[in-house]
């Protein structure tokens, strides 16, 4: 699902991020997804900040085939992944 790159391959734990657009969009319109991204963006941003804190490593994602993943978590097609932070030992 994520063309094969390592760091997916190998970390013990794989963080996936994804989104429900119809949900904030019907609140904001088309710049709901503007805010979705930045919000996903923020909080992978914190993520790996807390992950250094704790003295591992991590890095955000985004080449992936969108169906692929979403086959993987068993989401129905209206979540959209948005990125894969895989977290583990440096």
């Amino acid at each position: 699902a994520a063309l094969g790159q390592s760091p997916i391959r190998s970390a013990p734990v794989d963080i996936v991020f994804t989104a429900v657009y119809d949900r904030v969009t019907q609140k904001y319109g088309d710049r709901g997804k503007m805010y979705t991204h930045m919000e996903a963006g923020h909080a992978a941003q914190n993520l790996l900040l807390q992950a250094e804190a704790l003295k591992l490593g991590g890095v955000p994602i985004g080449a992936f085939k969108p169906e692929e993943v979403r086959k993987v978590l068993n989401a129905p097609a209206s979540e959209e992944p948005l990125y894969i932070l895989p977290i583990g030992k440096r």
